[in-house]
């Protein structure tokens, strides 16, 4: 009895119970796991799978074929409109003819032969026209050009002005005196004055591109000069100051 109390066992009650282990977990399974089970399976794969009956086939049981119809209108519900198609440029007739004591120069398209013998108190006005050359001669109090491409014009004398606007690749000559000439939204305007009647010409440009003028000599040579088209401004002397911006380099 000494010998099992020293040893740590108690005699009445037998040897301590020894304490059971904690069962080891099972390694988790891939999650392709049971995908490959069931291929392996072969045939057997669909043997779990609920019979479809003859009442239940559309080819077999007519009276399920007219509700298996599907509608045009389903078909079509979910379906986007097409988008409207672009409306095709309306073709005006060319108009050229004097009201009043305003010349009207309309929709002239590939005409080089287009010529107004003018009077001081008439003015010109021409609108969309193309690929055209048009001829004033004698005195005219002023000219527009409004939404034209690719149109030449040859002025005797203006008395007043001439006006480009909204215009592409125009070609403006003036044979004798021009007080004004206004460029405003236009891209590329050829402007020809004479050198001995021109230098006192003034020209306006606002938004405007590739704007050059040529000073025409009594021989017919001619030297180019552009309109500088970027500016820089600058806050000087309490105010804000727009100076011409000169690329250098």
């Amino acid at each position: 009895r000494e010998r099992l109390i020293s040893s740590g066992i108690n005699a009445e009650y037998g040897p301590p119970c020894a304490v059971s282990a904690a069962p080891a977990k099972q390694a988790a399974k891939p999650p392709t796991a049971d995908l490959f089970a069931a291929l392996n399976k072969g045939s057997a794969v669909t043997s779990g799978l609920r019979k479809v009956t003859d009442d239940q086939k559309t080819h077999k049981n007519p009276e399920l074929r007219g509700s298996s119809v599907v509608k045009a209108s389903d078909i079509n519900k979910n379906k986007k409109s097409p988008a409207p198609a672009a409306k095709a440029a309306v073709q005006r007739p060319p108009k050229f003819q004097l009201e009043g004591k305003k010349w009207v120069c309309e929709y002239q398209s590939g005409n080089n032969d287009i010529a107004i013998d003018a009077q001081v108190s008439q003015s010109l006005y021409v609108f969309k026209c193309d690929n055209s050359v048009i001829n004033v001669k004698g005195k005219i109090n002023s000219v527009t050009l409004d939404n034209c491409k690719k149109v030449a014009i040859i002025v005797d004398t203006l008395v007043a002005s001439m006006d480009c606007v909204n215009c592409t690749s125009v070609k403006v000559q003036v044979n004798d005196k021009a007080p004004i000439l206004n460029i405003d939204k236009t891209d590329g305007c050829q402007v020809f004055v004479k050198k001995a009647t021109g230098l006192d010409t003034e020209f306006v440009t606002a938004k405007s591109s590739e704007v050059n003028i040529c000073l025409v000599e009594e021989n017919g040579e001619y030297s180019e000069s552009s309109i500088a088209e970027q500016f820089i401004t600058k806050y000087k002397d309490g105010k804000f100051v727009t100076e011409l911006y000169e690329v250098v380099g």
